[in-house]
């Protein structure tokens, strides 16, 4: 919806709010806000709608394209409890607490589809603060060969899904993609013949043929005690939402040794990393060695605009020229988005993923068994890892695919 409409919304909500009741025409100009407020994320195909009660006024932001975008409505101070209780009562969330976290869920229908939506509420100094968090579960899943992969990541990356045992570990920070390549590894493997069980907290989506178990930690459901429900399940392929502590981490070690294939998320910035972070866990360095087939780190970078696209000479001496290294050829080009309405002037419009795979081979086993310090297994690995997220960047780079500064920013900040 456009600015000026939702502008006449809020206007008309306001006095909705001071009268106590709904327009002369029976509707409810806070819904009809609210409603708006959710059609305009969808059509900006955002993933997160962030509402920040302020000094004076209500800020809207959406996540795009993995970076946050201020909306420029301006929203009353006073709209804020009542569009907040709004979406409380859509997701199921006690509207009469206002000073703990809540979470809940809602289900809204925008253009036909079903939409679900996981909500966040935080009290703050100005009143609550939420997110709306946007999972479309009607999008089809992906297909590994849709997750941006080398032709030869590829075939690593299958190749170590298909594995019958060992842990199989996805690091990267928070938004960078990780659930999305499990669910693609899920998928693939999805099959009659084989039981697959997920732990999640929470889950994301439901992929039909395949056991999904959330937690619930208040309630003694745990991941450590989900993993050993596993076993007693006879999986063979477990999915782990993520590894945060040494307890999870040695269950899942164990677990792996035990004859099935475990794959998990770590918070860590490339692949050598989340090696030692799971020594840093507690895990001891023979089991590990005995039982990581590989590691994967990964990041999503945004596309370049399709609609404003352009491409640029690569001067020898230009600042691009060195940090493409020895992919850079003279006469070399690259692309750019001038920014259009299409891209909101970002010049940019999706994304996608670069990686860094490492498959654990017997030279890595023994580095990690003799439980060397992080620059060696950095060393070892080398011969082993393909590119690294950098070279992978720049790869794409050179493909007119992404952006070099996208790729610093995204590594780099």
């Amino acid at each position: 919806m456009e600015q000026e409409a939702v502008q006449r919304l809020a206007a008309e909500a306001v006095r909705e709010v001071r009268r106590g009741t709904p327009s002369e025409d029976g509707r409810s100009s806070v819904l009809m806000l609210v409603n708006a407020i959710l059609d305009t994320a969808l059509a900006e195909e955002a993933t997160d709608i962030h509402l920040e009660p302020m000094a004076g006024r209500l800020r809207i932001r959406l996540r795009v394209d993995g970076l946050l975008r201020v909306r420029p409505v301006v929203l009353p101070a006073e709209l804020a409890p009542v569009i907040i209780a709004r979406l409380k009562v859509m997701a199921g969330i006690d509207t009469s607490r206002r000073n703990r976290p809540q979470d809940g869920q809602l289900r809204y229908v925008y253009g036909g589809r079903t939409i679900d939506m996981r909500v966040a509420v935080l009290p703050v100094v100005d009143g609550e603060r939420m997110v709306v968090r946007i999972m479309d579960a009607a999008e089809r899943f992906l297909g590994c060969a849709e997750l941006g992969f080398t032709q030869e990541n590829q075939e690593i990356f299958e190749r170590l899904i298909r594995r019958p045992t060992g842990l199989l570990l996805l690091c990267g920070p928070m938004n960078s993609g990780k659930t999305t390549t499990l669910y693609a590894a899920i998928s693939a493997l999805n099959d009659p013949n084989c039981h697959i069980m997920t732990l999640e907290d929470p889950v994301e989506r439901r992929i039909e043929g395949v056991s999904q178990f959330e937690v619930h930690p208040e309630a003694g459901l745990t991941f450590v005690a989900g993993l050993r429900a596993a076993l007693r399940q006879d999986a063979q392929k477990i999915l782990l939402g993520e590894i945060r502590d040494g307890e999870t981490a040695e269950m899942a070690v164990r677990i792996a040794l035990t004859g099935h294939a475990l794959f998990s998320t770590m918070h860590t910035e490339d692949a050598v990393s989340a090696v030692f972070r799971m020594i840093e866990m507690g895990v001891p360095p023979y089991l590990l060695a005995a039982t990581l087939s590989g590691v994967i780190a990964q990041r999503l970078v945004r596309r370049i605009c399709p609609h404003c696209r352009e491409t640029y000479p690569v001067a020898p001496d230009s600042r691009a020229a060195v940090q493409l290294g020895s992919m850079y050829r003279t006469g070399m080009t690259l692309a750019r988005g001038r920014g259009c309405a299409c891209c909101h002037g970002s010049g940019y419009r999706g994304r996608m993923a670069i990686h860094e795979v490492l498959p654990v081979s017997e030279g890595i086993r023994a580095a990690i068994l003799t439980a060397c310090d992080r620059e060696a297994l950095r060393r070892a690995a080398e011969a082993d890892c393909g590119a690294t997220l950098w070279q992978d960047g720049m790869a794409k780079a050179a493909a007119g695919e992404t952006t070099i500064e996208e790729v610093a920013r995204a590594l780099y900040g």
